[in-house]
């Protein structure tokens, strides 16, 4: 039987990992920590249980390029342009006043020049993988203090390609060739340029065709393909994974499907990324910790102090606010994974004696592992720090930057498809300045909703993280009109679990569909299929010349009847005539007088229709029989039926005046349909000619009718 000891070592990991995060999240501590425990315990300085430990760490660095992939994603062209002051201005003094102060102290405790630089070369990184995963789950890359953060560790990234080239001239020269570093670096910025040239002109351009097929697993390949292909170019060139990722990320973060895109690879991201962190904790060596662990507090905090109070100064110099400033220099305190490439390479060119390299590495994964415990503290340093120069009269914050931006949206509408229906509640909406966002998975029609002035994202719904970026959690409706019977249940269910308070209103095809929606979580579940049979019988009476108001008695009955729990108004079907047909109507009306209205006893010049309305009386229809053009003085009976002539807007006047006279309209209350029909049309109905219009409507209407059928006969 074949073995694959790299898929055992893969088990042990989740064996041993997930009973610790469960542990640990209970405790309410970052599953980051958990992962660096379960890495020191399987990892070979623990209970040596994997053995294919480089394995390990290779599908490790898939998931610090899938981390910077997604970032790439979450900025775009414009905010790198934004932020170009907190990469080149605050990236560049941190390593800079970092790297001299470590030289210096270096040079102090009797190293070497070359292995003092070294010491600088590592302490003046910053753990990019772990920062950004904490911006990441908390949400605020896109924050003042998350943009500073970013900037500076892209700064360091790029960085690290000359610390690089400076170790291996040491370590093949014996010494440093300025010349050969500077024509290095040179190369390296000039392969930079070529590659962003190239990914920003060519991966767009790939994604425009493949997202036209429609195809689920084309388009999840064609972002591996960008995402680890660009990473893989960028390293034949001597620059890291996790850059060419980034640029991969910036290529197509202004593309329209970017939020689609981000869905898709997190999944990925974070089962790579959780091997990243146990990679992490296996280079721990727990012994040599317990040995030194006087010498070893010392170095962490030297490093943690050290790191925060130049980023704090940096902070100062680019004038942003106190809290800000706080929050980036303790986040950014730590020692980073790329400094253990350059550790390796120290100890490999024999820079590095055995005592100091465990010493770095195991202060590197220290403060790593120390880093969330501080992330989650700062905002309190930076909150207690202001209350306390707010009460020493200097102020909360710092003179400069303002924490910027259009705020969050919230109370939105998110509406969930673009077609008829999408489209025209989004410009109703738009029309009445009601904030909304649609997401759909055609591209098509994003296009158009775009077009249109509407705020507009491609991508699946069923996405719990798109409904995220939706803002689903701060949104006060939510409208599902998609015609995919399965997508539409996982999104209720997402977006219930999501936003507990949010109304969920869905437009289903069937109205067997309707029981589960609502368990599911939705508030309103409007059925195309039951609403389109109201529909028909509402034409069929208003042709026979049946009253509005006993038409719409019959359509609140059958809803209550049909689904009780709906308390929307009636939706208007795709199958409804457009706008123009309703204009081109003739301005006539009738109305049903009811027993018990109140309008019964009185005349037409009591009633006064015309002064009230505008609306003329041009007809009385009793027991069949038709009075035109009634004096003022005719008295109003129950079961008469008035014909009343005018504008749209008086007729509705008149609807709404008479209704208000007039009982609720329960079914018990209301006339039999066929007296009221015979009575307009001044003959009994003709049993031949209800027959021939049922075969006309099953004909043209199918299973539309099938509702239509069952409903009762008031």
């Amino acid at each position: 039987m074949e073995n694959i000891p790299l898929l055992r070592d893969i088990v042990v990991l989740m064996v041993v990992s997930i009973p610790i995060i469960i542990l640990l999240t209970r405790a309410g501590l970052p599953t980051v920590i958990g992962f660096l425990v379960a890495g020191v315990l399987i990892g070979p300085y623990g209970l040596g249980l994997v053995n294919e430990a480089h394995e390990v760490e290779t599908l490790s660095q898939i998931g610090i390029v899938l981390l910077l992939f997604t970032i790439g994603l979450e900025f775009s062209v414009t905010k790198m342009l934004n932020i170009r002051r907190e990469a080149v201005l605050g990236g560049g003094l941190q390593v800079l006043l970092t790297l001299v102060i470590t030289l210096v102290a270096g040079l102090f405790f009797d190293f070497s020049f070359v292995v003092s630089l070294l010491l600088g070369f590592v302490v003046t990184l910053s753990s990019t993988a772990i920062v950004l995963k904490l911006l990441v789950d908390k949400g605020q890359v896109n924050t003042v203090h998350g943009s500073m953060t970013v900037g500076i560790l892209l700064f360091q990234d790029i960085c690290v390609v000359l610390m690089v080239m400076v170790l291996q001239s040491i370590g093949s020269d014996g010494g440093t060739s300025t010349f050969k570093i500077i024509t290095g670096l040179l190369l390296s910025l000039l392969a930079f340029a070529i590659i962003v040239a190239v990914v920003a002109f060519v991966i767009p351009r790939i994604f425009n065709m493949v997202v036209k097929l429609q195809n689920r697993e084309i388009f999840i390949l064609t972002i591996l393909l960008a995402c680890l292909g660009t990473a893989w170019l960028t390293s034949m060139f001597g620059l890291s994974l996790a850059l060419g990722a980034f640029i991969a990320g910036l290529a197509i973060s202004e593309s329209e499907y970017s939020q689609q895109i981000v869905a898709e690879v997190i999944p990925f991201r974070d089962t790579f990324a959780s091997l990243f962190f146990i990679s992490i904790g296996m280079l721990l060596d727990f012994k040599y910790v317990v040995l030194h662990l006087p010498k070893l507090f010392l170095l962490v905090v030297a490093v943690i102090a050290l790191k925060a109070i130049v980023i704090f100064f940096v902070g100062t110099v680019l004038r942003y606010r106190l809290r800000n400033t706080i929050v980036v220099a303790l986040s950014l305190a730590q020692i980073g994974e790329f400094s253990f490439i350059l550790i390796k390479m120290g100890e490999g060119y024999g820079l590095l004696g055995r005592d100091l390299y465990q010493s770095l590495l195991a202060a590197s994964v220290i403060t790593m592992a120390l880093t969330p415990f501080i992330f989650q503290w700062s905002s309190k340093v930076a909150a207690s720090a202001g209350r306390h120069l707010a009460k020493g009269g200097k102020g909360a914050e710092l003179d400069g930057k303002k924490e910027g931006g259009k705020g969050e949206v919230k109370n939105h509408v998110v509406i969930i498809g673009y077609g008829v229906n999408g489209r025209h509640l989004a410009q109703v909406l738009k029309s009445t300045s009601i904030e909304h966002v649609i997401l759909d998975i055609n591209i098509a029609k994003i296009r158009k909703a775009k077009a249109a002035g509407h705020r507009a994202y491609y991508g699946d719904a069923s996405h719990p993280e798109l409904l995220r970026k939706m803002r689903i959690a701060k949104a006060k409706m939510l409208v599902v009109a998609i015609s995919d019977p399965i997508t539409t249940r996982r999104v209720v269910k997402a977006s219930r679990r999501l936003n507990p308070t949010v109304s969920i209103i869905v437009r289903t095809r069937y109205l067997h569909e309707v029981e589960d929606l609502y368990k599911l979580g939705a508030d309103q579940v409007i059925p195309e299929e039951f609403e389109t049979s109201v529909e028909i019988f509402a034409r069929v009476l208003k042709n026979y010349r049946i009253p509005k108001n006993i038409i719409q008695t019959q359509i609140e009955v059958v809803r209550q009847e049909g689904y009780a729990m709906l308390r929307s108004a009636s939706v208007e079907s795709e199958r409804l005539a457009s706008l123009t047909s309703v204009l081109e109507e003739s301005l006539m009306e009738t109305f049903y007088v009811e027993s018990g209205c109140s309008v019964a006893g009185t005349t037409l010049a009591e009633l006064d229709l015309r002064h009230q309305t505008g609306t003329s009386v041009i007809a009385v229809v009793r027991h069949g029989t038709a009075e035109t053009n009634p004096p003022a003085s005719h008295m109003i009976e129950p079961g008469d039926i008035l014909v009343m002539i005018g504008s749209h807007s008086q007729l509705n006047a008149a609807g709404e005046l008479l209704s208000d006279q007039c009982p609720s309209g329960k079914k018990e209350e209301v006339g039999g349909l066929e007296e009221i029909v015979a009575s307009a049309a001044g003959s009994e109905l003709d049993d031949g000619l209800g027959d021939e219009l049922d075969d006309e409507l099953e004909d043209e209407f199918g299973e539309g009718l099938e509702e239509l059928e069952d409903a009762p006969e008031k």
